[in-house]
Order: C-alpha cells, then sequence, then structure tokens
C-alpha cells in the first residue's frame, strides 16, 4: 500500500510515551553534562548510568538507561541496569522481565543471574532464586558465597534436611573454614534436639556420632551421646563412647561418674572398684571416694544374693518345668520388681504344665504391682467368667467395675456407666452397692433421663430415708422436669427433717429454686400462678426479702395496687430501712391525688438520706411530676415550680420534668420561659403538627408588641349593602400589663366615621385581674364609651373566673342617648373548652335591657387554634354590637348565634374568622324581623 495512502493513528498513551521519552533524552543530554555532548556508544551509556548509581542518583540513571534503550534496544547490559533500578525501588515484576531480556541477549550473563538471585529472595520465590545459583555454580562450583547463599534460602524455604546436608558437604570441601564448621555443627545439634523432643532416639545417636566426629573435643558431646545410648538400651556402646571421652578428657568427673554408674547397672563390681580404685590415685576428690564406697557396698551385697539365685536361676534355665526352681525363681524376680522376669519365668512354667487358675493369679497380681491396669482389668474379667464363684475374684471383679464407672463417668460415657453400675451392685458389697446406687443416680440424671434418675433416688431414699440432701436431689429433678409443686414439697420435708445448723442453708437454697420457678412464670406472664409460689415461699421463710420484693413486683404487673400495698407493707415492716419498700409504699399511695404531699415530703427526706439510690431518684422524680401537674391543675403553678426544680436537681436532663415545667410557665403566662422548657418534650409522630402549633402559640405570646388588622363586613337582610368597619390596633405587654392602642374606621354612605380608644388590662394577683377602656368617635360610633371590669377566679367554685363590669355609653344615634350597662359574667375552664357566659344590664332613658350571651371556645392546639361557637339573647343586642351601632333594636327580642376558627400561620402570625347572624324584631307589637349578617376578619403580627 502507498504511504501516502496509509491512515496513522496514534493513541494518547503512545502520544505520553514518546513526549516523556523526548523529555527524557534532553533532560539526559543537559544533566550528564551541561552540554549538548552526545553518548555514542553502548559503553558511553553504561559507564555514565552506572556513575549515576554510584552516586545514589538513580531516577537520573533510569532517564538514561530509557534514552539508551530506544538507541540500543537489544544491549543487554543496558537491561541488567533497568532490572538493577527496578531492584532498589522494589518493583520486582519489572525488574525480573529486564533481567531475563538481558538472559535472552546473553544466556551466559552472571551478573543478570546474580541481580535475579536477589530479586527472587526479596519476592520470596526461594526455588526460582536456589535454580539461578545453581546455573551460576556450573560455571563456578567452588564459589564459597554462593553455596553459603544456596543454604540460606534453603532454610528460608524451610527445608532444613537439604541445608544441613549443604552445611556438612561445605565444611568438608572447606575445612578452613572455621564459620563453616560452627555453623554445621550448630545446625547439627539443633536437628539432634529436634530429633529427641520427637522421640526418634536412633536419628539422635546417628546426628551425636557425627557431632563428636566434626568436633571432637566438645566434652558435652561425648555424655549427651551416652545418655541417648542408655535411652536406646544400648549400655555397650554407651560405654564405648564414655572411654573415648575419658581418652580425651583424663580425670574427667562428670565422665567417671558416667562409667561408674553403667558399670553398677550392668552389675560389674569387681571391674567397676578396679576403676575408681585407678581414677583416685590421680584424683583426690571426696567425691569420688564416697562414690567408691557406696559402689563397695553394692558389691558386697550383691555377693550375698549371689549364690541362690544363680544356682536355682540355672536350674529353672535347664528345666523350666521344675516347680521348686519355678517358685523360686518367680518369687525372687517378683521381689526384685523385675516384673517383666517374673513373666517371662511364669510364661516358661505355664507351656510345661498348661495353664491353672494359681498361675492366672499370679500373673494378675504381677500386672496389679506393675500398674498395668488394662491387662489386669482384662485377666480379671477372664477369671471371674471362668470361676464365678470365687470371692476374691468377684470383689476384685466388682471393684474392677466400680473403677472403669468412675473412669466412665469422667469421660462422660454415662449408658456404659450405667452398665457398669450395675455389674457392680450386682456383685459388690454393701458399700460398694450404695456408692452404684449414688453412680447410677448421677448417670441417669446427666444423660437428662430424670425418670430413671428418680428411680434410682427412690432406691437410695429407702435405705437412706432420714438424709435430707436426698429429698434435695429430689427437688432438683422435679424441677427439671417443671414439676415444681413436687419439686417444693420434697424442698420443704428436706427442711423440716434439716437441724438448727442445717435450715438456714436449706432455706437459702429453697429459695433459689423458688427463684428459678417464678422467673420462668413471670417470662410467660403467668403471674397468678407465679403468685401462689411466693406465697408458698413466704410460708416457709415469712420474712425472704426476695420473696416480698417478688410479690410486690407481680402483685404490681397483675395491675392489684391493693396487694402491692400489702406486701410493700410487710416489706417495709421487716425492712424499714430498705429504700426499694419504701420506694413501692409511695408509689401505691401516689395513685390517691389526696396522699401527694404526704409522699412526696416523705420520698424526699428518704433522698436526703439516699441521695445516688437511682431508682429512689426515679420514683421522686415521676412523683414530682404527678403532683405538679395537681398543682397547676389547682392553679398552683408557683408551688409547682418550687418541686420541680427541686426534683430537676436529682434528674437535670428530665425533658418530662422540663415539659411540666413549661406548662406551669404557660399557666403563670411567663410564656417566654414556658417555650424554653416545652421545647424540650419529644412529641409522637401523630403529636408533631399540635405541638409546634403549641410552641408558635407560647413564641407568641412571648413576645412584647402585637400590631392588630380587623375588618368587620356586615350586611342587612333586605338589602345587598355591605357595610364595614376596619380596625387596626397595637398591643404592648410587659410585666402584667397591658396596653393597647386602637383605631375603628367606619364609612357610610352619610360619611365617615372614626373612634379611637385606648385600653389597660392589669394583673394584680394570680386570681384578680382588671380590664378599663376609653374611646371616643366622631360619626358611628358611640361618642364616648368607657368600661371597667373585674376578674377573680374563686376557688370554691372550681377555680370558676367570675366577671363585674360597669360601662357608659354616649349613642350619637338617634338621639344622643346615654346607655349604662353593668355586666356579670362568668369562665370555666375544661381542657380544652372554654366556656364564657354575660348578662349585660342597659340602662337606656330609664329602660332597662338585658342581653344574655355565652360562647365556647374549643382550643385545638392551643387558644389561637381554636373553633369557637357563640349567640345570645335579650331585649338589646350585645354591647360589641352596641358599639358599631348597626341597628337600634332596643326593647325588642334580639337574637344572634355565630361560629367560627383560628389558626397559628407562623409563630408571630395568627388569623380569624367568625360569622354571626342577628335577628330581631323591627318594633314592639309587631311580628316583622331583620337578620344581620356579619363576618369578622382578624390577623394579629407579634414582635
Amino acid at each position: 500500500m502507498d504511504l501516502k495512502q496509509k491512515k496513522i493513528f496514534i493513541s494518547t498513551k503512545e502520544l505520553s510515551k514518546l513526549v516523556v521519552t523526548f523529555i527524557s533524552l534532553f533532560f539526559f543530554s543537559y544533566v550528564s553534562g551541561q552540554s549538548t555532548i552526545e553518548l555514542n556508544s553502548q559503553n558511553d551509556y553504561t559507564k555514565q548510568i552506572q556513575a549515576s548509581f554510584d552516586e545514589g542518583n538513580w531516577e537520573l540513571g533510569k532517564s538514561q538507561i530509557d534514552a539508551g534503550l530506544i538507541k540500543y534496544p537489544k544491549d543487554g547490559d543496558l537491561r541488567i541496569l533497568s532490572g538493577k533500578y527496578y531492584l532498589h525501588v522494589k518493583q520486582y515484576d519489572k525488574a525480573r522481565y529486564e533481567l531475563k531480556k538481558s538472559l535472552e541477549l546473553n544466556p551466559n550473563n552472571e551478573d543478570a543471574k546474580k541481580i535475579l538471585v536477589n530479586v527472587e529472595t526479596e519476592s520470596k520465590r526461594y526455588s526460582s532464586a536456589i535454580c539461578y545459583i545453581n546455573e551460576l555454580l556450573e560455571t563456578a562450583p567452588y564459589m564459597r558465597s554462593l553455596w553459603v547463599k544456596k543454604i540460606d534460602l534453603y532454610q528460608l524455604q524451610g527445608n532444613l534436611v537439604e541445608a544441613n546436608h549443604l552445611q556438612k558437604r561445605l565444611s568438608q570441601i572447606y575445612p578452613e573454614d572455621n564459620n563453616l564448621h560452627k555453623d554445621y555443627v550448630y545446625s547439627t545439634e539443633m536437628e539432634a534436639n529436634k530429633k529427641r523432643k520427637e522421640g526418634k532416639i536412633d536419628d539422635v545417636i546417628t546426628l551425636n556420632k557425627e557431632l563428636v566426629q566434626q568436633d571432637p573435643k566438645n566434652l558435652d558431646h561425648y555424655s549427651t551421646l551416652a545418655n541417648d545410648f542408655l535411652k536406646a538400651g544400648d549400655q555397650y556402646n554407651a560405654l564405648a563412647y564414655i572411654e573415648r571421652g575419658l581418652n580425651l578428657f583424663p580425670g574427667n568427673i562428670g565422665l567417671i561418674n558416667k562409667k561408674a554408674s553403667i558399670l553398677a547397672g550392668q552389675k560389674r563390681y569387681d571391674e567397676l572398684l578396679s576403676f575408681l580404685q585407678q581414677e583416685m590415685k590421680h584424683n583426690n576428690s571426696g567425691s569420688l571416694q564416697q562414690s567408691y564406697n557406696n559402689y563397695l557396698l553394692d558389691a558386697a551385697r550383691n555377693a550375698k544374693d549371689k549364690d541362690p539365685s544363680t544356682l536355682y536361676g540355672k536350674i529353672f534355665d535347664r528345666s523350666p518345668g521344675n516347680e521348686e526352681a519355678f517358685s523360686y525363681v518367680f518369687n525372687s524376680a517378683v521381689a526384685k520388681q523385675q516384673y517383666e522376669v517374673a513373666l517371662v519365668t511364669l510364661n516358661k512354667f505355664r507351656k510345661v504344665h498348661g495353664d491353672s487358675k494359681s498361675l492366672s493369679l499370679k500373673e494378675l497380681m504381677v500386672y496389679n504391682r506393675m500398674g498395668n491396669n488394662a491387662k489386669a482389668a482384662n485377666l480379671t474379667k477372664q477369671l471371674f467368667a471362668q470361676y464365678p464363684n470365687d470371692t476374691d475374684l468377684r470383689s476384685a471383679y466388682a471393684k474392677l467395675m466400680l473403677e472403669e464407672a468412675k473412669a466412665r463417668m469422667k469421660d462422660e460415657s454415662y449408658k456404659q456407666a450405667i452398665i457398669d453400675w450395675n455389674l457392680v451392685r450386682q456383685y459388690g458389697d454393701d458399700e460398694m452397692n450404695q456408692i452404684a446406687q449414688s453412680g447410677l443416680y448421677n448417670a441417669y440424671y446427666l444423660m437428662g433421663d430424670y425418670n430413671n434418675a428418680l428411680n434410682a433416688l427412690s432406691d437410695i431414699i429407702g435405705d437412706q430415708g432420714n438424709n435430707p440432701e436426698l429429698y434435695i436431689k429430689r427437688a432438683s429433678i422435679y424441677q427439671k422436669q417443671k414439676r415444681y409443686h413436687e419439686a417444693l414439697m420434697a424442698y420443704e420435708q428436706a427442711i423440716k427433717m434439716s437441724t438448727d445448723d442445717q435450715k438456714q442453708r436449706y432455706l437459702g437454697g429453697y429459695a433459689e429454686m423458688l427463684t428459678l420457678i417464678i422467673k420462668s412464670l413471670n417470662e410467660k406472664f403467668h403471674y397468678d400462678e407465679a403468685m401462689q409460689y411466693v406465697n408458698e415461699w413466704l410460708v416457709q421463710d415469712s420474712t425472704n426479702y426476695d420473696a416480698l420484693h417478688y410479690a410486690v413486683n407481680i402483685s404490681n404487673s397483675m395491675k392489684k395496687p391493693e396487694l402491692v400495698h400489702f406486701y410493700a407493707q410487710k416489706g417495709y415492716d421487716a425492712y424499714p430501712d430498705d429504700v426499694y419498700f419504701k420506694i413501692k409504699l409511695a408509689e401505691v399511695k401516689q395513685l390517691d391525688a389526696k396522699n401527694y404531699p404526704t409522699v412526696y415530703t416523705a420520698m424526699y427526706n428518704e433522698l436526703k438520706i439516699n441521695p445516688y439510690n437511682e431508682d429512689l431518684i426515679n420514683t421522686f422524680s415521676q412523683l414530682t411530676d404527678d403532683y405538679s401537674k395537681q398543682l397547676i391543675k389547682e392553679t398552683k403553678s408557683m408551688e409547682a415550680l418550687s418541686i420541680l426544680d427541686t426534683a430537676l436537681h436529682y434528674t437535670p436532663n428530665s425533658k418530662s420534668l422540663k415539659y411540666t415545667k413549661g406548662v406551669a410557665f404557660e399557666k403563670l403566662k411567663k410564656y417566654d420561659s414556658a417555650y424554653y422548657y416545652q421545647s424540650f418534650y419529644e412529641p409522637s409522630a401523630m403529636e408533631v403538627t399540635d405541638f409546634k402549633q403549641h410552641l408558635f402559640y407560647l413564641k407568641y405570646k412571648g413576645y412584647d408588641n402585637e400590631i392588630g388588622i380587623y375588618d368587620l363586613r356586615s350586611r342587612d337582610g333586605s338589602s345587598d349593602a355591605i357595610s364595614t368597619i376596619s380596625t387596626m390596633e397595637y398591643s404592648k405587654f410587659s410585666k402584667g400589663n397591658t396596653y393597647v392602642g386602637r383605631v375603628n374606621y367606619a364609612g357610610r354612605p352619610t360619611g365617615k366615621g372614626i373612634q379611637i380608644q385606648g385600653e389597660w388590662s392589669k394583673i394584680w394577683s394570680q386570681s384578680l385581674s382588671s380590664k378599663f377602656d376609653l374611646a371616643w368617635a366622631n360619626k358611628f360610633f358611640p361618642s364616648i364609651v368607657a368600661n371597667a371590669s373585674f376578674y377573680k377566679e374563686i376557688k370554691s367554685l372550681s377555680d370558676l373566673e367570675a366577671e363585674l363590669g360597669i360601662g357608659y355609653r354616649r349613642l350619637s344615634e338617634p338621639n344622643n342617648e346615654n346607655l349604662i350597662n353593668l355586666v356579670i359574667g362568668a369562665t370555666k375552664e375544661v381542657d380544652p373548652w372554654r366556656i364564657n357566659v354575660r348578662f349585660n344590664n342597659f340602662l337606656l332613658n330609664g329602660k332597662w335591657l338585658y342581653n344574655l350571651s355565652s360562647n365556647i371556645h374549643y382550643n385545638l392546639s392551643s387558644p389561637k387554634n381554636y373553633l369557637i361557637a357563640t349567640g345570645s339573647i335579650g331585649s338589646s343586642p350585645d354591647a360589641e354590637l352596641i358599639d358599631y351601632q348597626f341597628y337600634n333594636g332596643f326593647s325588642v327580642l334580639n337574637t344572634m348565634v355565630g361560629a367560627g376558627g383560628g389558626h397559628m400561620l407562623t409563630k408571630t402570625v395568627s388569623a380569624g374568622i367568625l360569622g354571626t347572624w342577628y335577628n330581631y324584631s323591627t318594633g314592639v307589637g309587631t311580628n316583622t324581623y331583620k337578620n344581620l349578617y356579619n363576618i369578622y376578619l382578624q390577623l394579629n403580627v407579634a414582635f
């Protein structure tokens, strides 16, 4: 294809590589001589790179390598240097790649192989490293450092056998190298120790022989090897190596004592004593003299018993059927504790005369003395099977079964143990029978076979019926079977049988059992049954603390306060200083609100004594919360705040107490504090909206200023004309005083009317308040209005708020008449309801008129979120309508009904609406009535 027709694509990666290479070439040419001299040969690159490496400038050397490889990609030395760089930066895969590339170019390059050994070692590829060392050894088989490195690699690989083999070979190749020799000796010692721990005594002997050969001047090797031969039972070789040691270390006390011990073990006393006498000539050690005296005594004893044993032994060897010789040799061997010799002697005699009961009993005796329990057991079973009427064998068999049963119990092999216990009962004496009965009970119990355990226990009780411990065990089984009533009866039997010293301990166990029973029943909510057991407990131990504790708790769970009080009082009588019973008595008493003051005082005094008791603190906190709510209902909010602060001293993080404190502040009209404390409450998902609205209300009431905008739209039922009155007012709130300035505006076809009004409200005490207002108008309103009202809470009438007021109005229409009114009212709050009733008495031109009105508020979440229903009836309109002078229906029947509501829009803005319908007669003696429809709109903003 023509080059002009080819499309060349260069990837971003390839482009980056070209740029890096170019920069590397430029950097190399600048740094390596800070000139533009060009390197013209591979040798120049190699020298320059090696110089950079020698100076520690590895990255410069790497850039030089990259530049060199571009010119000489098949240069093996550059590849070696590249591998050397990657080894330095621990990039082993890249180092391995570069060095193998070098070997492809020059397979015999030893430098590359040496570096590869380091790469494979560092990356823990020991087998590969060993392969490269083997290749190097082919050309340099006597290079000591390579062999040492190979040994190290085998050790790192965990191949100690091959490592030791090479060490031995290397020490033979280089016998003058003391370090190699020491390493080989040390590794051989370690291998010998390892084999000794593994119990491979033949391997240990072979290794120690090698140590003696390699390090003949080490005294310890001779003693160690001799001990190993003795362990193997080879006294001949043990003695031979001790002799070799004495030749090299004559007079060594340790070797002398070791040789003497071996000779003594072989009964070679003549040779032993002669040897010690010879050594004592060259060594005046007192220990040698003592050893000589001891062995001399042993030799004398040996000579004393020599003749009969030797003679009878020879007789028996020639005639193993000789009964006299057999008896002497057998008894002598047993007496000397040479039990293996005794067994060999017995078997030789048995081959001649055949087996017999007498010989089998002798064999059994030897096994027993040897401590060979397994063979003794097997032989006992065999003999008892052959001679079941032999009382001695019967007893031995029963004892054997007893021991086997005990062993199986330890191994938890209960089924096999049961078989053995039954055999003990069948063949053992009375004492064994009692042990076997107990063993059967234990085996069945531990297996969980409670029915058979009960049967076994019944047999024991039949023999030992006066033992209360047996009834305790029976109770334990019944409890396991959940037969609680029978368990308690069994335990009560044990208590009745117990002595005064035992009774308290048994009552403790009785209590533990009942605790488990009652706890189990409580977890299943079987409170009635649990209470029955508690009462049984109290019959046995009437003042038991735990029983009284359970009685109170279960009564509480059963919702039976009278029982809680009964048992708590019993507990208090028995333990007058115990806080728990005091708490429970208080909790019961506080169910009756009348007891709040007494219970509160008692709990507070107790808390002063035990200020850190958590249960007492929690009870006091809950009591305070309930008591304070009752005080708030009784309009004793200041007293409620006092006790709440006391409780918060002990539980400062109680959100419930803080919320109740906020409610008290709300009742006292301290809305900023009410908002703060009530905000601690955590409402549920269903309460969130109402709670948020109530917080809005509290926040709203906490502001000192308020602006109100009101609009009244009124229409006579006989026309479509709408009359309006708009109001703007400003209120200022400050510590029990409220000041209001109000402007009412009315626009009608005949003109405009403005009324200016001032109002002052005062809280004199928690139960007494007043309100005064004065107004002036130019038109459409009474020209002068003056009112004064007093409000008083009457405790004797369930906190009913009574109102008494007097007012004066100068009516501008139609004839500037004077209107005097006297109002009597009452307000009752039953959360969430607020009911107000007012009876207005009017005196107009000497004529008495009246109006009875009522309104009912239903608070949804706060007094600013409500529904309202209102109504009135009388011979005069209500006072509010008189102030607006929409109609003059005096001395005739007037009725009104209305409904509306209000809502907090935000924490600073509220709105309301009220619709009313007035119906009144057009005149005295007529049957014509008119309707007046009003809509009141209001918007308030606090700040």
